[in-house]
Parts: structure tokens; C-alpha cells; sequence
């Protein structure tokens, strides 16, 4: 009687291993694509929640809370800072008696780039009382939530584009112009905020 062979030849371990190959070479791109929109949406999220809770915080606490931007941009170094009462410049060494110091009791929270590597932000809020002047922050009073500008706060990676606005009522809008899946079309501003 003779003994069956239960092992592959090495014709069968080759086309498998090229098939593997093939199917990893259709699905990294696919992988890095989502990896990258989804450090896009935890940044836009994360502006979005942090201005949500800044105008929350301002009629909790009955005092203005003011998120600082530490440069208009586009940048990929950015970061921001929300604080009660007055503004903190998170671009300021922690020493600094105007820097965000998360130690302080009115520093409310300190947001950095580098938990988002490589998404671009660009802030462009304007003042209520002279839109030509923009500045890169935005100032909730207590008694009804509203905001002392109006504006748009762009996250760039890539192609993908999501855009944060704020409404000098206070209301603040997560949305896309380039499509993203999961968030709804930016309605068109004049100029366009986010080129």
C-alpha cells in the first residue's frame, strides 16, 4: 500500500502567496485613506465639541469663555486653548502668565496638532462688530451663548475637507464641501472660507 503525500507542492504555496499579495496590494491604499479621514474627522470633532462645550460652559458658569486658536493659518502645527473669563495663548511657553496652563481653575481645556499628525486648520472668524477684522478666537458670553464673531475654522487632510462654523447666535455647524461621507454638505458662503 502506498502512503498519499498530505503536504503542497510548490506551485500551490506560490499562487497562494501571490494572491495574498494581490489582495494586500487592493486593500492598503483603501486602509490608509480611512486612517487618514479618520484623523480628519477626530480634529474637526474634536474643534466642534470644544466650541459646543465653550458656549456651554459660558451659561453654565454665567462668565464669557473664549477659545484661542494659536495662529490663523493653514498651518499643521496648531493648537488652542478654551479658558473662562480671558484669553490664554496656547502657543506660549507654560511659564508664561498668558499661557494655557491646564493647572489653572479657568483653563478648561488645551488642544494640540499633534493628536491629528498632518491635517491643515485654518481659522477665519470675523468680528460681529467689523467683519473686515479676523482673529483667530472666538468669545461665547453667559447670558444666551452668543458668540463675539462669525466664521469658519477649516481641517484639511489631503482631499478631504470638513469645515466648523460658528454663527454670531452662537450656533455651530460641522460639515464638508468636498463630499465626506457621514457629514452633510456645507451650505455656499461668499467668499469661500475655505479655498
Amino acid at each position: 500500500m502506498r502512503q498519499k503525500n498530505l503536504g503542497f507542492t510548490l506551485i500551490e504555496a506560490l499562487v497562494v502567496v501571490t494572491i495574498i499579495g494581490i489582495l494586500a496590494a487592493l486593500t492598503v491604499p483603501a486602509f490608509t485613506k480611512m486612517l487618514e479621514r479618520n484623523r480628519l474627522k477626530g480634529a474637526a470633532e474634536a474643534v466642534f465639541n470644544d466650541l459646543q462645550l465653550a458656549r456651554t460652559e459660558a451659561i453654565k458658569r454665567n462668565q464669557d469663555v473664549t477659545v484661542s486658536f494659536s495662529a490663523a493659518g493653514p498651518t499643521t502645527t496648531w493648537q488652542y486653548g478654551m479658558r473662562t473669563g480671558t484669553t490664554c495663548d496656547p502657543a506660549l511657553p507654560v511659564t508664561d502668565a498668558n499661557a494655557c496652563k491646564l493647572a489653572a481653575d479657568d483653563v478648561l481645556r488645551v488642544t494640540r496638532s499633534a493628536d491629528y499628525p498632518d491635517v491643515s486648520l485654518r481659522v477665519t472668524f470675523n468680528t460681529a462688530v467689523s467683519p473686515a477684522v479676523t482673529k483667530p478666537r472666538a468669545e461665547f458670553e453667559p447670558r444666551q451663548g452668543l458668540a463675539d464673531v462669525a466664521g469658519t475654522a477649516c481641517l484639511v487632510l489631503k482631499n478631504d475637507k470638513l469645515e466648523v462654523r460658528v454663527s454670531p447666535l452662537g450656533r455651530i455647524l460641522l460639515c464638508t464641501t468636498t463630499g465626506m461621507p457621514g457629514y452633510q454638505s456645507c451650505p455656499p458662503l461668499s467668499p469661500a472660507p475655505c479655498p
